[in-house]
């Protein structure tokens, strides 16, 4: 009977760490990088089970192996898994929080029913041990499973300042949960005290559940407030951009007005025999007017506007920008695209108005067989994102901080594509879209 028990608690101990890492991966992700993954999993699962046989074996031994292990899965998640550290720390405490709270819930109902103090229940590792210990397994893997939604959420919506909040409060409940646990499990605590006791417990958990569950409740509260903004400024910019094609188609009504007034000027001279006055005035009007229109030949006819009503912006504000297609590009006569690309070279511009020294665009789309790859590069005097990974605007008007890169976003994901932001030399963002 001993040596079953000593085998159903190993398997349960191995248990432990499956369910934990288990739910810690589905949380997080895997990181596209990494290769063999069930090994991996397997394993480490294997040394966090052999860490854990160190409990009990000397003084202090319970907090110090709770310590290491939760080292050991933020090792792990920073190694292996996806999104950023302050959420792989916020995950893998929350899962290790939950894996301590259910086995201790346990614990301390079954003593209660079985009417045995905590301290002479541990010191039993009978059958009603090993059953209460198979119990917290599944209340474990049930509790995940139920959570998981909910984690989900905070992984991809929660922001910082709550991430720590949460720490915190869990930080707390973990320490009363502890405190309790170790007040009940001495001799001679009777069976009232118990009773108030395991009330608590559940008050401190419902109550951290309950704070928890209302920042996720707000936090989706401001994302559909974000949402209405997002859905308001994507009418704005619409007409904002109507307005500019409105003046490019103005500028290029001006320009064949006045070609034709150069036509007649230059038919005036050639039937006067002013040969030599023609010629300067040819050479003026091609340094001149023909020098400052530059225009973008394409398959699609979106583009082409796009083009020429920046290149026009930029001819205004001192801007050198160059542009360069290849392959067909009309797959993109798309308002969607129309609004990646004249957001992108809307910031291009916005950030060399700010540029003392060079003021220079390249901007490249390359056409393969599957798949569009476009360019937009600024030139920049120093570093942008380490200083600002999130793109924040300095414009006055902080209600509207990068609501260019968040409409590049926003529409990149709808076309199922996807934009990095990196820097050589020069600031660039590129946009992938699948065909």
């Amino acid at each position: 009977m001993d040596i079953a028990n000593f085998i159903i608690g190993q398997l349960v101990g191995l248990a432990e760490p499956l369910l934990v890492l288990g739910f810690i991966i589905k949380c997080l992700g895997w990181k596209e990088s990494i290769k063999h993954q069930k090994r991996i999993y397997i394993g480490a699962s294997l040394f966090v089970f052999l860490v854990a046989q160190g409990n009990g074996r000397f003084p202090g031994s319970y907090v110090i192996i709770i310590a290491i292990d939760v080292g050991l899965l933020c090792i792990f998640s920073l190694l292996f898994l996806t999104k950023n550290s302050v959420m792989k720390i916020m995950i893998c405490i929350l899962a290790e929080v939950i894996n301590l709270i259910c086995p201790l819930i346990v614990m301390q109902v079954t003593s209660y029913i079985i009417n045995t103090p905590i301290f002479d229940f541990l010191q039993n590792e009978g059958s009603i041990f090993a059953a209460g210990a198979i119990v917290s397994k599944i209340l474990l893997w049930l509790v995940y499973k139920g959570l998981y939604s909910s984690f989900q959420y905070l992984v991809l919506y929660f922001p910082k300042e709550q991430i720590i909040l949460t720490i915190v409060l869990v930080g707390f409940a973990v320490i009363s949960e502890n405190c309790i646990f170790l007040a009940v499990s001495q001799k001679g605590v009777s069976h009232y005290t118990v009773i108030l006791l395991l009330i608590v417990s559940f008050g401190i958990i419902a109550l951290c559940g309950y704070v928890i569950y209302m920042m996720i409740t707000i936090s989706k509260k401001s994302e559909k407030m974000q949402l209405y903004k997002l859905i308001e400024l994507k009418s704005q910019e619409q007409e904002r951009q109507l307005e500019e094609w409105k003046h490019s188609e103005e500028s290029i009504r001006k320009f064949r007005h006045d070609y034709k007034n150069h036509c007649m000027n230059m038919e005036h001279l050639l039937e006067e025999g002013e040969y030599e006055s023609l010629g300067k005035y040819l050479k003026q009007f091609a340094m001149g007017e023909l020098g400052e229109v530059r225009s973008i030949y394409s398959d699609s006819p979106i583009i082409n506007a796009i083009f020429h009503n920046k290149m026009s912006v930029c001819k205004e504000k001192g801007i050198d920008i160059s542009c360069d297609i290849t392959g067909s590009v009309k797959c993109l006569d798309d308002m969607g695209v129309g609004s990646i690309l004249f957001n992108l070279l809307d910031n291009a511009i916005e950030a060399c108005e700010k540029n003392k020294k060079e003021k220079r665009i390249i901007c490249r789309i390359v056409r393969e067989a599957d798949e569009v790859n476009i360019f937009v590069e600024n030139s920049i005097e120093q570093l942008v994102l380490a200083e600002n990974q999130s793109l924040e605007t300095t414009k006055d008007k902080k209600d509207q901080h990068g609501m260019g890169h968040l409409i590049v976003e926003e529409q990149v994901k709808r076309l199922g594509g996807m934009v990095e932001y990196y820097e050589d030399e020069m600031f660039c963002a590129h946009v992938y879209l699948p065909m």
